[in-house]
């Protein structure tokens, strides 16, 4: 499996081309089992609250900008080791609340 202590994503050149990352693949759908995929997708004009949307759709909870590319580098990471230790691909709203639960409000 890749380093995911160093997982970076250029978000703001996605997010200017007119994507953003909205999941990770992990296992079943690569091509072999020691990677993942990043999940890209086209979005509207409203790209620049993207990600604070998002994560408020899945946690009800809102974040700052200058904190938001940070907190969803972390849910992704986590989606990756949630998914190794069940060995399956897990939901990323699964994955986020557990972020949530377990990792942000224990720091």
């Amino acid at each position: 499996m890749p380093n995911m202590e160093n997982f970076q994503v250029n978000y703001d050149n996605l997010l200017k081309l007119g994507y953003a990352v909205i999941d990770v693949r992990y296992k079943e759908y690569d091509v072999c089992n020691d990677s993942y995929k990043l999940v890209i997708g086209k979005v509207d004009a409203d790209r620049d609250s993207f990600y604070i949307e998002m994560v408020k759709m899945y946690t009800a909870l809102e974040f700052k900008p200058n904190e938001i590319y940070e907190i969803w580098t972390e849910i992704l990471t986590h989606k990756i080791k949630m998914s190794k230790v069940l060995n399956r691909d897990i939901a990323i709203k699964v994955a986020a609340l557990d972020f949530i639960e377990t990792v942000y409000k224990a720091q």
